[in-house]
């Protein structure tokens, strides 16, 4: 229906999901806390999946690093760091929480 899914629409949408994965953490971040830190760390993990992705795209046009390296480098860094950080804060939190109520 859609035709073959071409190179340049297969990495846009895996520079879409970097920015959408950091950002997303960013914003799980704003939500855990009211304090202005909460919006640093926020801004912050929207400028790291900005500096990933820049630095990635620069690669890739300029055929630094091969295509399938620019593959793994975005889901790697992209989308599978924000979710083990998001899943050892996590992991963190309810570790702290059940050692609160053996007290």
């Amino acid at each position: 229906m859609f035709g073959v899914l071409t190179y340049d629409a297969y990495h846009l949408a895996l520079y879409l999901l970097t920015a959408l994965a950091w950002g997303a953490l960013g914003f799980g971040f704003l939500l855990q806390g009211t304090d202005a830190q909460a919006l640093y760390k926020c801004c912050a993990m929207f400028g790291l999946a900005l500096a990933i992705n820049a630095v990635v795209l620069v690669l890739d046009i300029f055929r630094v690093i091969p295509h399938h390296e620019v593959e793994l480098i975005l889901l790697i860094f992209g989308m599978l760091l924000p979710a083990l950080i998001f899943l050892t804060y996590k992991a963190a939190l309810i570790a702290s929480k059940i050692n609160l109520k053996n007290l």
